[in-house]
């Protein structure tokens, strides 16, 4: 498996992110772009915007609730819609950096295709990923992450303010806002607004403090997301092994939960004696 070379290294664990350049060709970019189009029209999980649920609930809908292709869309769940998007569940060479970034523990936890849609009214907002809870903890230079996230551009983002990505260098190491800070934004001071082309992925923890830029770009941003979390952190989009790990070669399996035996105590904490073995084979 690939590893990161020294000055990757370096920039993960100063900056907190790293750019992998034109990791799918054009033909892969259109096929995902048509798969969106394809499921925005189907029932999956959409944002739950009733009030009565705390933000980044999800629930089962008939279709995406905008169906303008360049509309806005969050659908969760993408494995059952084509096994394009298993095949992403370990892709070389982001699933190698993965794997040297955190460790061979690991499961994936989340898969997300969004589409910002442009215009004066488009959503932008900075934040960490996993909630409230998650936020609290960072780790040190020399740790692995808890959880980290690759994003699969989809189209070119190679102006500001075209719903780029947008960071605050160095804020997995350190809390922001400080105490009595205002609500931080990606217009905020320290925030930078990341660069790419479709096909391109960033790689990111969980800790570092992120979100979208307006978008005013007169198109909209695609791109795909990917989470991963060390064995023992809850998985977010299933509590148990979803129906699809019948269709996945064994490490696929292994990241979708399948420890090679039924659940008992201890689970997911200490690890199956094969683990680095399968998740090194491929």
């Amino acid at each position: 498996m690939q590893t990161l070379s020294p000055e990757q290294r370096r920039q993960w664990q100063v900056d907190g992110y790293l750019h992998l350049e034109q990791v799918f060709d054009a033909d892969e970019v259109n096929f995902y772009c048509d798969q969106m189009d394809r499921f925005r029209k189907v029932p999956g999980y959409e944002p739950d915007r009733r009030p009565e649920l705390p933000i980044g609930h999800y629930s089962w809908m008939d279709h995406t609730p905008d169906l303008d292709p360049d509309g806005f869309m969050d659908r969760r769940e993408l494995l059952t819609y084509d096994q394009g998007f298993i095949d992403l569940i370990d892709r070389s060479p982001v699933f190698d950096y993965i794997v040297d970034i955190m460790g061979p523990h690991i499961l994936l936890s989340m898969t997300q295709a969004i589409v910002r849609h442009s215009g004066e009214d488009s959503h932008c907002y900075t934040h960490t990923d996993g909630g409230e809870s998650l936020r609290r903890f960072r780790v040190s230079e020399s740790s692995p992450p808890i959880a980290m996230k690759a994003m699969y551009l989809l189209t070119d983002v190679t102006e500001p303010d075209s719903g780029n990505l947008t960071v605050f260098p160095g804020s997995h190491m350190r809390p922001i806002p400080l105490p009595g800070e205002r609500t931080i934004t990606p217009y905020s001071p320290g925030a930078a607004q990341l660069m790419g082309k479709a096909g391109d992925v960033y790689l990111f923890p969980h800790a570092l403090w992120h979100g979208p830029s307006r978008n005013l770009s007169g198109r909209s941003r695609r791109c795909l997301l990917y989470n991963y979390c060390q064995l023992w952190v809850r998985c977010y989009d299933y509590h148990t092994i979803p129906d699809v790990a019948q269709r996945c070669t064994p490490r696929q399996r292994r990241l979708l939960g399948d420890l090679g035996y039924d659940f008992m105590p201890g689970s997911y904490f200490y690890v199956p004696k094969d683990q680095e073995d399968v998740i090194a084979a491929g």
